[in-house]
């Protein structure tokens, strides 16, 4: 599938008149203590450790922009057959790269397990930086605590 990016004014057009859809990926160690994060160089989110992800394209299935963002966000290449779905959510964020102009999300979510001693990351221009998090760590921010909680009562340690 082709990823072309929207054009901006195009694009704030679309913020302005409707949520955007995306699938996001929340990325574990093997004994599921730490997750990787992000650090954002764009609104929302500036300067914030996140998950990576991002909107889907016309006609793609939601898993498969999961693995396309994994590849393109973080160079990560992901078997598909190894996402686990752990829901929907969903957040209106007061600024996006428009002024004036939030940021509507509907995010669907999936939890990948990788070994952390082993990965080779590529970041995108949308980051500068990433490392692991104990998942207790304070700093996490509060969207992906509600998700990591969500996960470990799913599942537990054995997913």
């Amino acid at each position: 599938m082709n990823h072309t990016p929207i054009p901006d004014k195009k694009f704030k057009e679309i913020l302005n008149l409707m949520p955007i859809c995306t699938a996001d990926l929340i990325f574990l160690n093997k004994n599921r203590t730490k997750i990787l994060l992000f650090k954002r160089k764009n609104k929302p989110l500036k300067g914030i450790y996140f998950a990576i992800g991002g909107r889907l394209l016309k006609n793609e299935k939601i898993i498969d922009g999961a693995v396309r963002q994994a590849i393109r966000e973080a160079g990560l290449r992901i078997k598909k057959n190894k996402l686990r779905f752990e829901g929907i959510e969903e957040k209106i964020h007061k600024n996006s790269a428009f002024r004036n102009i939030s940021y509507h999300t509907v995010v669907f979510y999936y939890s990948y397990i990788l070994d952390e001693a082993r990965i080779k990351l590529r970041l995108d221009n949308q980051h500068n930086n990433y490392r692991w998090f104990p998942i207790n760590d304070r700093k996490i921010h509060p969207l992906l605590k509600t998700r990591i909680k969500k996960i470990i009562k799913n599942h537990g340690k054995k997913f």
